[in-house]
């Protein structure tokens, strides 16, 4: 059981990694200045690091999430 709930966390948040790397590579969308300059590196490493899963720094996990927070917000 404890195997399963870990696979599911692990496919979720490589989910959520390819997602985010795939809103920065995102020629469509528009993004600040500060970060244009780094987004294609960002996704690159976002994609790189899905593979880790739960296995991923907590901040990068949380900055993940953050970034897929309003894309994912079925209230809007």
């Amino acid at each position: 059981m404890r195997k399963e709930l870990q696979k599911r966390t692990n496919d979720r948040l490589y989910d959520d990694f390819k997602q985010a790397a795939g809103l920065l590579d995102d020629d469509n969308l528009i993004w600040s200045n500060d970060l244009e300059n780094i987004r294609k590196d960002l996704a690159r490493y976002i994609s790189a690091k899905a593979t880790l899963g739960a296995g991923n720094n907590p901040h990068l996990i949380q900055i993940v999430q953050t970034m897929i927070a309003d894309e994912n917000d079925i209230t809007i």
